[in-house]
């Protein structure tokens, strides 16, 4: 009986959640990343990521996109202005940031005039004219002024490069890592938990401080 009562309360609990995720909304070739709960096969297009949402409601927009999305503006516009950097500085607060829900999740290219600046996962490129913020790339993130990510696997070119998790290439004048993994190439470049090698003019990790070529390969 204890087990039927059981297996009954479990049903429930199923149907329940089961109840409580939104029914998503297919879109191709072309839709508009500001709609919650989309899946756009093609073209994601819009002004600026959370237009049309507040500060709370961008991190649950939900957005899938398979193929580019083409921000009008971008807010990297904005981005310089910050007052601090936006990547977590140690690692209980990276895993607060990696545990809330995403704006967007693109499969492609991520493109935008002056630079993305959401909550968003990005497998593929991610390219802006002045600044970038995201929270994890697999790819390439390129811009002129500053690239930001929680995390990223891959390459990251601007003059001001930060990621609180780095594995591949970090390319700009400045580079800064948490825990990194690669290589880092710049004027300066710092990291606190580094493997690798690092070639600029002054180089800080771990280990030592040096100018010119520096490097750690031990915990």
């Amino acid at each position: 009986m204890k087990i039927k009562q059981i297996t009954l309360a479990l049903l429930a609990c199923t149907i329940t959640a089961a109840a409580q995720i939104p029914e998503r909304t297919n879109h191709f070739p072309v839709g508009s990343f500001h709609k919650k709960n989309s899946n756009i096969h093609g073209i994601g297009v819009g002004l600026y990521s959370g237009i049309d949402e507040g500060p709370k409601d961008i991190q649950f927009r939900n957005v899938h996109i398979n193929g580019i999305k083409l921000e009008a503006i971008g807010l990297g516009i904005l981005v310089p202005l910050m007052p601090s950097s936006p990547v977590a500085q140690d690692e209980e607060e990276l895993q607060e940031y990696m545990a809330t829900p995403l704006s967007e999740k693109v499969n492609g290219l991520n493109i935008s005039p002056a630079g993305t600046a959401s909550d968003c996962f990005t497998n593929g490129i991610s390219a802006g004219l002045i600044a970038q913020v995201g929270r994890q790339v697999n790819g390439i993130s390129a811009s002129t002024i500053m690239n930001f990510a929680q995390k990223h696997n891959g390459i990251q070119v601007a003059m001001f490069n930060e990621a609180y998790v780095m594995n591949g290439l970090q390319l700009g004048l400045a580079n800064r890592s948490g825990r990194a993994r690669g290589l880092q190439i710049g004027l300066v470049n710092h990291s606190t938990n580094f493997k690798g090698v690092q070639l600029g003019f002054w180089n800080t990790n771990q280990k030592r401080k040096l100018p010119i070529l520096n490097w750690n390969f031990s915990r």
